[in-house]
């Protein structure tokens, strides 16, 4: 059956799985009957297909080679192949079974190692890439693949920083790595990026990486992969859902893992979409778990520099209750919002809980109930804001990384944390928004040379 019938079936078959009783309407959520459900799941798994990555679209910050990122790279970095550190609570799949190491069960512990990734084909060269890395539109794309996998070691869920432990021989091999690479950083920091769901494991692999190569492979990179499916449809079950709430406590312990065993500066947060559940709920617990502790000793210990939340599907309610706990452990929370983004509207209508915070329309309200709580390091960037003076508006639910403008922002301020008035943003009328004025390409430029100075400016 050709594709777009499919989705016309799959559609029909939505609507009418809902029940429209006022009971089901009450709780909240449209209740979907099981049986069709679990036919849709066959019917779309029919339509899936292995994805392939390809590098993304280049920031605008890069643009007619106005800054240059790997100018002070060293040349045995000057290379195709790039390595990630990865920590998953997904299953190991059976040596034989061939494809990813990882697969879509969930795993009592949470495994840990080091991936190895080619952007471009065997043979592709630096310069290639280089000259890919910085053209504003490119004559071909630039595939990634997975070259190398290695588990280095496995860490309990419950794993806590303040609990006495002896690491294992492989844990220590696994931050020792870690700090061999932080020792050689021009950015002495660590970013974690916790992905969406409707991936696999490949897939926070390949962002990772690109998000680590165009900071300028300047600080080290972790995947946190939690067991998502490919499928949409297990997302709108509840069952995905479920499993963001329950690999909170896997990001935790990587999280204490890292402050306590490794010599980074500062630990940035990225998460997007289905991973800011994830992320807010470990964050949350974690500031739980030490009541006693200050904002400046949680700090202190934990040395998290920017939490940032990109098209976040997190009910607002939720992330209200939540935020106090994330504001006094992060440096400064960034949320990211859009007008248009399809993904979260139809998870507000098809899953309930409410508005979710990554919709721009969340944003008046969130700020109101935010100064109630007395939070001050939380800024909102506005994706969509002044849209009429730019001519085109940035919208999407993949915007944060597929769009030049917007990955700008997301790769300065992981580069930087630098607070937005740094970053070349323009502040809104409303006290704690920010957005992109027409003039943002150069004005981001003109922020890197302030906050970086000669290092990404070439010769």
């Amino acid at each position: 059956m050709p594709l777009p019938d499919r989705m016309r079936i799959l559609k029909l078959m939505l609507e009418t799985a809902i029940d429209p009783s006022p009971r089901r309407a009450a709780a909240g959520r449209p209740a979907v009957t099981l049986l069709a459900l679990s036919v849709m799941i066959v019917m779309v798994a029919g339509c899936a297909k292995t994805p392939v990555y390809t590098l993304m679209e280049t920031p605008a910050i890069y643009h007619e080679a106005a800054v240059d990122p790997f100018s002070h790279l060293d040349p045995v970095l000057r290379g195709t192949v790039v390595t990630v550190f990865y920590a998953t609570n997904r299953q190991p799949r059976n040596s034989n079974a061939g494809g990813l190491l990882y697969g879509n069960k969930k795993d009592k512990v949470l495994n840990l190692g080091i991936a190895t990734l080619r952007f471009g084909d065997e043979g592709f060269s630096w310069e290639a890439l280089y000259a890919a890395s910085i053209a504003p539109e490119r004559d071909y794309p630039v595939p990634i693949s997975l070259l190398d996998c290695d588990q280095l070691a496995r860490l309990p869920e419950d794993f806590r920083s303040e609990a006495p432990q002896v690491l294992t021989a492989e844990q220590q091999d696994f931050a020792a790595a870690i700090n061999m690479q932080l020792a050689v950083a021009q950015d002495k920091e660590i970013m974690v990026y916790v992905h969406g769901t409707k991936v696999d494991f490949l897939n926070s692999l390949v962002i990772t990486a690109e998000v680590d190569h165009f900071s300028g492979r300047d600080f080290v990179g972790i995947a946190f992969a939690w067991p998502s499916h490919q499928n949409i449809l297990y997302y709108l079950l509840g069952q995905d859902v479920t499993r963001a709430k329950d690999s909170s406590q896997a990001l935790r312990a990587l999280l204490e893992f890292l402050a306590a065993h490794t010599t980074a500066k500062q630990i940035n947060l990225l998460s997007y979409s289905a991973g800011a559940r994830v992320a807010s709920k470990a964050l949350y617990e974690m500031r739980s778990a030490y009541p006693a502790l200050s904002r400046d000793e949680l700090q202190q210990r934990f040395r998290l520099g920017s939490v940032i939340f990109a098209a976040a599907d997190v009910p607002i309610e939720t992330f209200h209750q939540r935020l106090p706990a994330i504001s006094d452990l992060s440096q400064q929370v960034v949320l990211t919002v859009s007008d248009h983004d399809p993904a979260l509207l139809a998870a507000e209508k098809y899953m309930g809980g409410g508005t979710r915070i990554g919709v721009e329309s969340a944003g008046l309200w969130e700020l109101q109930l935010i100064a109630s709580q007395g939070v001050t390091n939380f800024e909102v960037v506005d994706l969509s804001l002044k849209q009429e003076g730019r001519g085109f508006d940035i919208i999407g639910h993949h915007y944060w990384y597929r769009h030049p403008w917007a990955s700008s922002d997301i790769i300065l301020l992981l580069r930087t944390n630098a607070p937005p008035h740094r970053r070349g943003l323009s502040p809104a009328e409303l006290e704690g928004v920010f957005y992109m004025s027409p003039e943002y390409p150069q004005e981001v430029r003109e922020a890197v040379r302030r906050e970086l100075g000669n290092s990404w400016l070439g010769d």
